[in-house]
């Protein structure tokens, strides 16, 4: 039995009536009967097309590519400028795969040539295209949301920490006792939150894909120095040892020290009062994998993928679950991998995996 798409309003742009009515006998045979609500109205210049897909409610426009006055991409790239909101199926009389590789690249949802239709066909490419256009028009909705966040962080929130810090700052160093411990917690919780919001916002670009053109060659050895220090500061007794590196590049960006040191500081936390923590470096001719090893109480297998989730939290912990999953982002953004093992004194190793940026980079081009 054929597939049925409930209430369907159909726009098919063709000057060839011969086609128009194979086309409509097609839609009457599959939508226009049982429970199907069809309406199916038809144009045969670009310009009604236009007119009809802004005025009708329509559900989906299939567009002829050899119209009396426009043909090729050229009448899509029309079609599309003018309605961007209706998913488009173009119809050609030619088998032309390189045509119809180039309309879905220029926002065409799928590509029917007019000697191969079927009923089957049409009914399946009507449903895939529907449902492709709401998964596009969803991510272009969450996209747009991300950027309006993404602004707040930028000015709103980031300026406002930024006045708090100073004001406190300067308080810090009039006031005397408990008023300036105060001054002090202030400035404290200030670079807090205001570290906190560029993560955040580096997160929100990634996603957004509005940082992947600032990725550059990036020195390892200085970047992995600087995270252990911030570690060894954090707990008396704590070690941390690091490879000799011998000058590696990574592909990352700024970002790659807070990366490394969200991991380590996650070992610090969860390691007991005098953790020790081993970061080894392997390198070959395209990729660099950073393994630090911790002497923690480790992860239970199980567990190992979910820490790097959005609000993943230890039993102990009383962070915001964000440092993982900025760590996991941050990396997939460099176009990495990064997982847990078990490390050798029965802990955890965090294990990256990055791209080496030997030769020239950024690549030309």
């Amino acid at each position: 039995m054929s597939e049925i798409v409930h209430d369907l309003d159909v726009l098919v742009v063709e000057d060839n009536p011969g086609d128009a009515t194979l086309l409509r006998k097609r839609f009457e045979r599959q939508f226009g009967s049982r429970e199907a609500s069809l309406t199916l109205l038809h144009e045969e210049t670009l310009d009604a097309g236009i007119e009809q897909a802004r005025t009708a409610g329509i559900d989906i426009v299939l567009l002829d590519l050899g119209l009396e006055r426009t043909t090729g991409l050229a009448t899509l790239e029309a079609f599309l400028d003018a309605v961007d909101s209706v998913p488009v199926i173009v119809l050609t009389g030619l088998d032309d795969e390189e045509l119809a590789l180039a309309a879905i690249r220029e926002g065409a949802q799928d590509y029917l040539v007019k000697g191969d239709l079927t009923d089957a066909l049409l009914t399946r490419t009507i449903r895939y295209a529907r449902e492709r256009h709401e998964q596009e028009q969803e991510l272009q909705r969450r996209t747009e949301q991300m950027e309006f966040f993404n602004s707040i962080l930028r000015h709103d929130i980031l300026n406002g920490m930024n006045v708090i810090r100073s004001r406190a700052d300067l308080l810090e160093g009039d006031l005397d006792g408990q008023q300036a411990e105060y001054a002090e917690t202030i400035v404290d919780w200030s670079d807090d939150i205001i570290d906190l919001t560029r993560k955040v916002r580096s997160v929100l670009d990634t996603l957004s894909g509005e940082s992947l053109a600032e990725l550059e060659a990036v020195e390892l050895g200085p970047t992995l120095e600087a995270a252990a220090d911030r570690a060894r500061s954090m707990a008396e007794g704590c070690t941390v040892t690091v490879e000799d590196t011998a000058d590696t590049t990574v592909v990352a960006d700024e970002l790659l020290e807070d990366v490394f040191g969200n991991v380590l500081t996650n070992a610090v936390e969860h390691g007991g009062p005098a953790p020790t923590i081993d970061i080894s470096v392997t390198v070959d001719d395209q990729r660099v994998t950073i393994r630090a090893a911790d002497d923690g109480p480790g992860i239970d297998p199980a567990d190992r993928r979910s820490v790097f989730e959005r609000g993943a939290t230890g039993a102990e912990s009383s962070g915001t679950g964000f440092g993982l999953y900025f760590v996991d982002a941050m990396i997939e953004s460099y176009g990495g991998e990064v997982w847990i093992e078990e490390s050798d004194a029965g802990g955890t190793a965090v294990v990256a995996d990055l791209q080496r940026a030997s030769g020239h980079w950024p690549p030309e081009g």
